[in-house]
């Protein structure tokens, strides 16, 4: 009987294609986004909406507070995701 190889966590795979490490935080963001035109092909269409694609990208500016410090930076939306039915987790990442 062969014994089957241990499986690998998908959190740490997640991880380990990080280029930062994470740690958790109880701080506070206001997100703006920035006034811009995204244009791009449709890949799908139904009744409850659309999936495309474009070139360009949705910028934004975030003021983040924590221990009652704010720190504003730009950046850009790089993923967007119903969490449950209703949370929308949003990923943005931060211009160097």
């Amino acid at each position: 009987m062969n014994p089957q190889p241990p499986r690998e966590n998908p959190d740490t795979q997640v991880s380990d294609r990080r280029r930062h490490r994470r740690r958790t935080s109880v701080a506070s963001v206001r997100l703006f986004s920035e006034p811009c035109e995204i244009t791009g092909p449709v890949d799908n269409v139904s009744r409850s909406g659309l999936l495309f694609f474009s070139d360009g990208n949705l910028r934004v500016r975030v003021e983040i507070e924590e221990n009652g410090v704010v720190t504003k930076r730009t950046g850009r939306i790089v993923r967007a995701a119903r969490m449950r039915s209703d949370s929308m987790g949003w990923a943005v990442e931060f211009d160097p």
